[in-house]
């Protein structure tokens, strides 16, 4: 089980990454955070929307959940709760990542955008 929250943990910050990189090298105009809980922590911090402030912002929370994944909640439970949210992250950001480089909605960025 290790091995795969490992794996799930280097999926979530590769394909951050990937969703970073290429909105920053394909500008459709400035960046706008599409997580809204990032977009309010954004907000309230009066810190401009950049996307690679919302990678490292990524690396920050990946971190953490490890570290409380492996020191307070050590149940399976909570194992298997990371490990398919991190599925759907993963799946999240690489939609948008796709979305970026096309410069056209596709299934997941029209179901995020409504």
């Amino acid at each position: 089980m290790e091995l795969l929250i490992a794996l799930i943990s280097i999926e979530i910050i590769a394909s951050k990454f990937l969703a970073s990189y290429i909105s920053s090298y394909r500008p459709e105009g400035p960046y706008e955070e599409k997580n809204p809980l990032l977009r309010l922590l954004l907000d309230k911090l009066k810190v401009a929307h950049d996307e690679w402030l919302s990678f490292f912002c990524t690396i920050l929370a990946v971190g953490t959940s490890l570290y409380l994944l492996n020191s307070l909640y050590t149940g399976p439970a909570y194992q298997f709760l990371f490990v398919f949210t991190g599925f759907y992250t993963t799946i999240l950001n690489l939609g948008a990542a796709h979305s970026s480089y096309f410069r056209r909605t596709n299934f997941i960025t029209r179901r995020l955008l409504r």
